[in-house]
């Protein structure tokens, strides 16, 4: 390994500027420390969260571009393969906070089963340390209102515990929104479900707010589709609606409390953009799509009013929370978010298919917005395959080669993800353009 020691600081202060709005779970003495024990020349990296920190900016930075795609990916892919090895050899906060990063990494790498695979591992060390534990001990103590991480920006050391607690609690619930299976190792999940409709917390700090909706408001959604999967609202198509119009009022809270731009300007005239504003904003309304997928459709080629009415607004009003920020920051944003916008954008399609309608302007600014996620991550980009061949199915008429799992709507896009990057690697050479490999070939 030949990188100049000045190299690696910038990619630090980038995943500070870039990843840690939106995780963050590091803390820069930290990171600046293990930057400071590099040997002269560089022959390797003790720190391994340093190493996962660097594998995901080596493959997603601009700042990485000199090394060419093939070769970031391949210096990145040897990152990680380290971070995993020695991060699994121990359990502890530093493991927790790598294999964070890299279940991130995988993620956006389009890799949906390796990051599922990394967040049970995330989740068993921290039933092994004793994090949840310390979790339901807190929240046993407080109210539910008072439920939630602390404050962002003031934990430091040994204080990341929490947060890093509640943050990976929140990347595991929205990363397998929609399984129709459900992971019920922790004592501490029950728990989170008890609470979502008692809370009313102080969300005045974005963060919180996020990973309140994320791992506490989540909690009956999984809830939810774990139990229609399993047959219970099979005679029950009102008590479904009933269960469901909780939880809908629910994440409408989340919304409502949210201040109406995600910009602020400054004391010195700099304008800041916080990013978990709109990611709560998005997430909301993506969970109401996913929520109510199962109970759309009617007899025949009938639909249900309420479940169609609320998810078409959904759709809405994700287009319209894409409108207000700038293309550079859904560049810069968690992967996670692509796939929310993919889950609007597949229900439109399958909208316009089912009742023969053209599309609409909020369809092309969805597209947009997977679009833009796609200059940095991977999944995006194959999301975005996907949609445009089902959009030139949607226009002609003409059945397409595309799986279709796509256009059947009880199927949600965890259950097709896989069908969808088979197909996709199949017809590389003929679907290939340049977006396929990113903007930094």
């Amino acid at each position: 390994m030949t990188l100049p020691h000045a190299y690696l600081h910038t990619l630090v202060d980038l995943w500070f500027k870039e990843s840690q709005p939106w995780l963050p779970i590091m803390s820069r003495q930290h990171l600046q420390s293990a930057l400071e024990a590099l040997p002269v020349p560089l022959t390797h990296i003790d720190d391994f969260v340093l190493k996962a920190v660097i594998s995901l900016q080596m493959a997603y930075s601009s700042q990485a571009i000199c090394l060419g795609y093939h070769g970031r990916q391949r210096l990145s892919r040897y990152l990680r393969s380290q971070v995993v090895d020695e991060a699994f050899s121990e359990a502890s906060l530093r493991s927790l906070q790598a294999i964070l990063v890299v279940a991130i990494l995988d993620y956006g790498s389009d890799n949906a089963p390796s990051t599922f695979s990394l967040m049970s591992v995330c989740r068993r060390i921290c039933e092994n340390i004793g994090l949840f534990r310390k979790l339901l001990n807190q929240m046993q103590t407080q109210s539910p209102a008072q439920v939630g991480p602390p404050a962002i920006g003031t934990n430091t050391g040994e204080e990341l515990a929490v947060p890093l607690t509640w943050a990976s609690l929140a990347v595991d619930a929205v990363s397998t929104l929609g399984i129709s299976w459900r992971d019920v190792s922790a004592a501490v999940m029950d728990h989170l479900s008890s609470v979502a409709y008692v809370s009313t917390p102080d969300l005045r700090d974005s963060f919180r707010s996020h990973i309140h909706l994320s791992a506490i408001g989540l909690q009956p959604v999984h809830n939810f589709l774990y139990e229609h999967e399993q047959g219970r609202y099979e005679q029950g198509h009102a008590r479904a609606l009933a269960t469901c119009d909780e939880i809908y009022h629910n994440l409408m809270n989340y919304v409502r409390v949210q201040p109406p731009s995600s910009y602020t300007l400054l004391a010195d005239g700099l304008i800041d953009f916080d990013p978990n504003l709109v990611l709560t904003t998005i997430l909301s309304h993506a969970s109401v799509i996913i929520l109510y997928a199962r109970l759309v459709e009617g007899e025949g080629t009938t639909c249900h009013e309420i479940p169609l009415q609320r998810s078409l607004q959904a759709c809405e009003d994700i287009a319209m929370a894409l409108r207000s920020i700038s293309d550079a920051d859904l560049e810069l944003n968690t992967p996670l978010l692509s796939t929310m916008l993919f889950v609007a954008a597949r229900f439109k399609l399958i909208m316009y298919r089912k009742m023969s309608q053209q599309r609409e302007p909020i369809f092309d600014t969805l597209m947009h917005g997977i679009s833009m996620t796609g200059r940095r991550w991977a999944l995006a980009r194959r999301q975005d395959i996907v949609l445009r061949a089902a959009i030139v199915e949607v226009d002609t008429g003409d059945d397409s080669s595309l799986p279709a799992e796509f256009w059947q709507m009880k199927k949600s896009h965890i259950d097709i993800s896989e069908v969808l990057k088979d197909w996709v690697n199949e017809r590389k050479q003929s679907l290939y353009v340049g977006a396929l490999n990113g903007p930094y070939i």
